[in-house]
């Protein structure tokens, strides 16, 4: 590889890792999403089977 050739790569790779960076941090932020949705589901569930005053497998099993 001649001197040009090595900058361009260098160029190429920097800027790979620079959209690296930002999938990554979308990534994380998908993650959390979906796990706040999935706290909020899960209690959504224990206070409507509190509610009913029935088990959680019950409230799954017979209203899920």
């Amino acid at each position: 590889m001649n001197e040009k050739e090595i900058k361009q790569f260098i160029t190429a790779f920097e800027d790979f890792m620079k959209h690296l960076e930002v999938e990554e941090f979308n990534h994380r932020q998908h993650q959390e999403y979906k796990q706040q949705v999935k706290m909020e589901i899960e209690y959504e569930i224990e206070r409507r089977a509190a509610e009913l005053e029935v088990t959680v497998d019950y409230y799954l099993e017979e209203f899920m």
